[in-house]
C-alpha cells in the first residue's frame, strides 16, 4: 500500500475523505491503478475495497457507473471542452448506485489554463457526492489557485516505518517557522543541521513545506478545504494577511526550486538556509 492509499484508508476510518485530490507519481499506469484501487475502496459496500461485493466487482470489470475516467483526444492537451463535458457538467448528475461519484483524470497535468479554470468552481463548490482524483507527474503543472484546493498525495512511494514521524517532523518545522521573523542569519545557518539532528532531513523539510504552503494558499484564498496542518492555521492566517499573492507564488516556486536543487545534489544545509532567508525577508518586508 502506498502513501496515497494509506491516506484514504485512514480517512475512511475517520469519517471519510474530502473531494479533490492530486495523485502525484512518475508512472502513469501505476497512477491509474492506484486511483482505481482508491475509487474501489471509497465505493465498496464494506468500506475496504473487498473485491467481492457488487460495487467492487463492477469496478474491477470497468463497468461501475459512478467511476468516470476523463479522456482526451489530442495527445498533449486536455481541453476545456473535455473537462466541461466529461466532468463539470456530468457531476451535476447524481450517482447511479453509490453514495459518491468519482472522476479519475489521467494526464491531468495536460490541462491547459482554460481547462484548469473551468474546473476551479467545481473544486470550490462540489456537490457532496463528488470526488475528483487528478493524476499527474508534477504538481507544478497546475495553477496555484487550482493546487491550493487539492490534497496532494504521493502515489509512487510505499509507506515506510518513518511515516509515523511526519507529525513530529511538521511540529519541529512549524516551530522553526514561527520563530523565523526574529531569527538571525546564524540561527538559519544552523537550522538544517538542527532539524536533521531531530530526525527531519532537508528533503523531508521541503516535502513538509510543500504541504504547508498548499495550506497557506488555501487560507489566503479563503478556501474551506481541510488543512493538512491545522495546528499551524494561526501562523498561516498571519502570513496570508502579510504576503501578497505575488509573494505567495514566489515562495511556492522557491519550494519547488529547493527540491530540484536537492535532487541535483545541492548542499542540503545551504539549500534550506537560502530558502528560509528568502521567506524571512518577505515576511519582514510585509
Amino acid at each position: 500500500m502506498n502513501r496515497a492509499e494509506r491516506y484514504f484508508a485512514r480517512a475512511e476510518e475517520n469519517g471519510g475523505p474530502g473531494h479533490a485530490f492530486l495523485l502525484e507519481g512518475e508512472d502513469p499506469g501505476a497512477l491509474l491503478e492506484t486511483a482505481g484501487r482508491i475509487a474501489r475502496r471509497v465505493l465498496c459496500e464494506k468500506g475496504t475495497g473487498c473485491g467481492t461485493c457488487a460495487s467492487c466487482r463492477a469496478a474491477l470489470s470497468g463497468n461501475h457507473p459512478d467511476i468516470i475516467t476523463v479522456t482526451h483526444e489530442k495527445p498533449d492537451t486536455l481541453s476545456v471542452n473535455e473537462i466541461r463535458r466529461q466532468l463539470v457538467d456530468d457531476m451535476e448528475i447524481r450517482p447511479y448506485r453509490s453514495a459518491r461519484k468519482i472522476y479519475l483524470v489521467p494526464d491531468a497535468g495536460k490541462m491547459n489554463p482554460q481547462a484548469q479554470n473551468a474546473l476551479l468552481k467545481t473544486l470550490e463548490e462540489p456537490p457532496a457526492y463528488g470526488m475528483i482524483l487528478l493524476l499527474a507527474d508534477n504538481r507544478n503543472r497546475f495553477l496555484p489557485t487550482v493546487l491550493s484546493r487539492l490534497v496532494v498525495l504521493q502515489a509512487d512511494e510505499a509507506e515506510s516505518e518513518e511515516d509515523g514521524g511526519e507529525a513530529a517532523g511538521s511540529s519541529r518545522l512549524t516551530g522553526l517557522l514561527r520563530r523565523l521573523q526574529t531569527a538571525d542569519a546564524a540561527e538559519l545557518a544552523k537550522a538544517a543541521s538542527e532539524l536533521k539532528a531531530e530526525g527531519v532531513s532537508a528533503e523531508e523539510a521541503f516535502e513538509l513545506l510543500t504541504y504547508l504552503w498548499r495550506d497557506e494558499l488555501i487560507v489566503k484564498a479563503g478556501g474551506k478545504t481541510k488543512l493538512h496542518f491545522p495546528e499551524a492555521a494561526d501562523m498561516l492566517e498571519d502570513w496570508a494577511r502579510a504576503l501578497s499573492w505575488k509573494d505567495a507564488d514566489r515562495i511556492f516556486t522557491a519550494i519547488g526550486e529547493g527540491k530540484a536543487k536537492l535532487k541535483a545534489n545541492g548542499s542540503p544545509d545551504v539549500v534550506l538556509e537560502v530558502f528560509l532567508l528568502e521567506l524571512r525577508e518577505l515576511l519582514r518586508k510585509a
